[in-house]
């Protein structure tokens, strides 16, 4: 197909969608609706099946509500099907059908497709969000798009010259996020964990308004059916005041309902004293950004708005008061993302034609820029590529790749896919026509971007070279193949018989990978309860893979033997009995493979365990060190590597690499991540608390409890670098999470109504928590899940009754393990599942038991009084 010489820029919103042009040297917004220029982000489905989307969507979904479809994005990821006119979607697929009718609408004005086009994210989306984007990239068949960060994207169209920091405060129609950035050169760095406020934007200010003059009504019957399309007028009057009041300071709704016509007068004040106290908690999550990002307002050179209720003129008021003369506004702040992705568009991959793969970009004399030299927790969200595989120019192509990993070939035959790691250094001038920021606080500068190169960055123009060290799982020491078939996209998947077979066999092959990598498993002490109110309500939902109308769902991740059939299938080699050989091979750690055994049958695998010294644990003298304890020999070594004050190792799943917790003189708290071998040790990220830290089944990613606005939460990080990934919200107590062998869930425990039980929450991030555990029970803390994911060690607290108990993962068939009178606690699991290790003992005299997973062979290993905790075996 011929393109048009244009780039594209696009900014799909939770409520509204916007677009932008770069054409000649100078870049524009397109109109994407008939009154707007944006369109609501809206799929309507009618009752033969097809879809309208937008203002139409919007307009249909008045009189029938349950056929719109409103807000998927939040929902990426979300296991759950979104239910429209009686038909399940997944959020990605009607993302999909947005981003389409973008293109279409674009490519219908413009006179042809675009050259190329850039995609924005919420900077806070973590790898499996923008995962579930790439997907409907995929669906809406959109070619070649590079994805760069919201903040970024407003940060590039106002100009934000090289050595400026400056805060992005994005105020839209149902969300607020606030992030900070700092440009060095070419390279834009996110600084610190961007802020927010869920669900908070121009909708609940429209409420707010609504609700006011609703309250005006007395007398009126709100619930008489004929009372419903009166309101429903109202409602988007009140809409039209709210942004009326951004300019004027006073309007008059006028109310028609059966009984009752009046007129309803705001004035701005009335409108501000509706909605004070959100707009300070923007300005109080502002504050957090900043001290997140380790900087102050004095170091700012801008506070950038963005979003279309950021125009509102009481926003300007409260920062200009908190942070002082900083604010930079736009003219039109609802468009900036849009405008600022358009601005970088020029520098997009090319759409492929028939002539060949996409571009890789304009010709560079060197390589791309260094990397700024930051830890990983300061390094920038990534840009990546997502390559479309629906033509033979770019079939095969990875859609996503680490910069890790940015210098494989992923796939026989493709092209390599661009990442930022690939872009040339140098780049075009800035966004022509942008707001200058240095006309109000910050001087004008160039728009051109590279992204800084990580480790194993190709130079452009020279051979790939091999993927650098990811660790291999032991599937892949075994020689087994678990890539499955290449990912096919939307228009791919119409032509098969069995479109989904496919999605099948590459399901049952990452479940494999899972399974072979094993999940982290033994548990920490419990971090002492906050004061906190009992927090939101959790919202059950059984796990299962996204759904589409007319389209069979792919079979969910399967785990234990299931999965080795399936793969024993497609490598023609039985591996059960390999399986346990290669757990550890190279990476098996000082002093043991995890599939030898010794006297009695006891794995020789090394545990890591905290070795305690000095005074009680916790107190100021209190000097925990790691050491590696052989449970067959009885040999203790010091782990390599290790500092007085880490605490609570972890074993990677393939145990090549160790997280722990490392506690400071001053009792704050920092996760540290180095190789088995004490190699290669750095600092992931500070300001945690005392507990665990847990490995995803890839080795990729780790998750650890933070403290935010006074409340525990989860977070998931990569260990490569990139922003955290707040995964609950929830303001109960919580702590101790574990992945499941999937990947897809994790295990932790909530306090509720003053009872701590085991909890299950998506990765996702999504509120979909099912409870594992009953509150009868009693407490219920440290989960462990068995390397096959069938089992949940974990301890029970009655009163001072420490004991470890077992619980399938439906939360069936609860039943003690143990039932020792002394205090038992942090079970873990052996590499091959057939023995489990325990700490028996009051926090101040901990020893290490092992015995059989049937109950039998119980051995203490700790001898002479050692104080020896928190055992880590898989």
């Amino acid at each position: 197909m011929v393109t048009a010489d244009y780039g594209l820029g696009i900014d799909l919103g939770t409520t509204h969608t916007a677009a932008a042009v770069s054409t000649g040297g100078h870049v524009e917004s397109v109109r994407l609706g008939a009154r707007r220029m944006e369109i609501p982000s809206a799929v309507f489905v009618k009752d033969d099946g097809e879809l309208l989307v937008g203002e139409a969507a919007e307009r249909r979904g008045r009189d029938e509500p349950g056929r719109l479809a409103r807000e998927f994005k939040r929902r990426l990821g979300d296991s759950v099907p979104i239910l429209a006119g009686g038909m399940p979607f997944s959020a990605h697929a009607l993302t999909g059908k947005l981003l389409r009718f973008v293109l279409d609408t674009v490519t219908r004005g413009q006179g042809g497709p675009p050259a190329r086009v850039a995609l924005t994210y919420p900077a806070y989306w973590g790898p499996y969000k923008r995962e579930q984007l790439d997907q409907a990239i995929r669906l809406a068949d959109a070619g070649p798009v590079r994805l760069l960060s919201e903040p970024e994207a407003v940060a590039r169209w106002r100009n934000v010259a090289s050595g400026q920091t400056v805060a992005v405060y994005d105020l839209g129609g149902s969300g607020f996020d606030v992030a900070v950035l700092r440009r060095e050169g070419d390279t834009f760095t996110l600084l610190g964990t961007p802020e927010g406020v869920d669900q908070l934007g121009g909708g609940d200010f429209d409420a707010a308004v609504y609700a006011h003059v609703l309250g005006a009504l007395d007398g009126v019957d709100l619930g008489d059916p004929e009372t419903a399309p009166a309101l429903a007028r109202l409602r988007r009057d009140c809409v039209e005041a709210k942004e009326s009041l951004s300019f004027d300071t006073e309007v008059t709704v006028a109310v028609a309902v059966p009984g009752r016509h009046t007129r309803v007068r705001i004035s701005r004040s009335v409108f501000e004293g509706l909605i004070a106290l959100p707009v300070r908690d923007t300005a109080d999550a502002t504050r957090r950004a900043l001290r997140s990002a380790g900087v102050t307002a004095d170091d700012l050179s801008g506070i950038l708005l963005a979003g279309g209720s950021s125009r509102i003129p009481l926003v300007r008021r409260v920062l200009a008061d908190e942070f002082g003369p900083l604010v930079a506004a736009d003219a039109h702040p609802e468009l900036s993302v849009a405008l600022g992705a358009a601005s970088i568009s020029r520098r997009a991959p090319a759409v492929a034609d028939s002539a060949g793969p996409a571009s890789a970009g304009p010709a560079s004399a060197g390589p791309a820029s260094a990397g700024t030299g930051k830890s990983p927790v300061d390094e920038p969200s990534e840009e990546h590529v997502a390559a479309s595989r629906g033509s033979a120019a770019t079939a095969g192509a990875a859609s996503e790749i680490s910069r890790r990993e940015s210098a494989a070939v992923v796939s026989s035959g493709g092209p390599r896919t661009e990442t930022a790691a690939t872009e040339p250094a140098g780049g075009s001038p800035g966004a022509p026509g942008a707001p200058a920021l240095g006309a109000t606080t910050v001087p004008a500068g160039s728009g051109a971007t590279t992204v800084p190169a990580g480790p194993g960055s190709p130079v452009p123009g020279e051979p790939a070279a091999a993927a650098p060290d990811r660790p291999r799982s032991p599937a892949e020491r075994l020689g087994l193949s678990l890539r499955g078939p290449e990912k096919l996209d939307f228009t791919d998947l119409r032509t098969p018989v069995d479109p989904w077979a496919a999605a099948e066999a590459e399901a049952a092959a990452r479940a494999a990978e899972h399974q072979f990598g094993g999940v982290s498993g033994d548990a920490a002490p419990a971090v002492p309860s906050q004061a906190v109110e009992p927090g939101t309500q959790f919202i059950a939902a059984a796990p299962g893979a996204d759904a589409a109308p007319g389209r069979r769902p792919p079979v969910p991740a399967m785990a234990g033997f299931v999965v080795m059939i399936v793969v024993s299938a497609v490598a023609g080699v039985a591996i059960s009995s390999s399986l346990s050989d290669a757990r550890e091979g190279e990476a098996a750690g000082p002093g043991g493979s995890a599939s030898a055994a010794g006297p009695g049958g006891i794995p020789e695998a090394n545990l890591v365990i905290r070795v305690d010294t000095g005074g009680p644990m916790g107190s100021a003298s209190w000097q925990p060190t790691i050491q590696t304890l052989n449970a067959a020999t009885g040999k203790r070594e010091p782990l390599t590597g290790t500092e007085p004050g880490d605490t609570l190792p972890r074993w990677s799943n393939d145990r090549s690499m160790i997280a722990l917790t490392h506690r400071n003189p001053d009792r704050t708290n920092e996760i540290y991540v180095m190789d088995r071998d004490g190699g290669n040790r750095r600092k992931l990220v500070g300001g945690v608390t005392g507990g665990r830290v847990v490995w995803s089944p890839d080795n990729r990613t780790v998750a650890y409890v933070k403290v935010r606005n006074g409340v525990p939460q989860i977070f998931t990080m990569p260990i490569d670098g990139g922003p955290a990934e707040q995964i609950t919200v929830s303001a109960n107590d919580k702590d101790d999470p574990v992945w499941t062998p999937d990947g897809k869930s994790i295990i932790y425990w909530a306090k509720i109504d003053g009872v701590r039980s085991l909890w299950k929450i998506s990765v996702s991030g999504v509120s979909d928590n099912r409870a594992v555990t009953d509150p009868g029970l009693g407490d219920a803390v440290d989960p462990a899940i068995s390397p096959d994911g069938s089992l949940i060690l974990f301890t029970r607290k009655i009163d001072d009754n420490y004991d470890i108990w077992s619980v399938e993962p439906d939360g069936s068939n609860a039943k003690p393990v143990t039932s020792d009178a002394t205090r038992e606690m942090d079970p873990t699991w052996s590499p091959d599942g057939t023995w489990l290790a325990y700490v028996r003992g009051d926090l101040n005299h901990p020893a290490v038991v092992i015995e059989r997973a049937d109950g039998a062979d119980e051995q203490t290993l700790t001898t002479n009084g050692a104080r020896e905790g928190h055992p880590c075996w898989f």
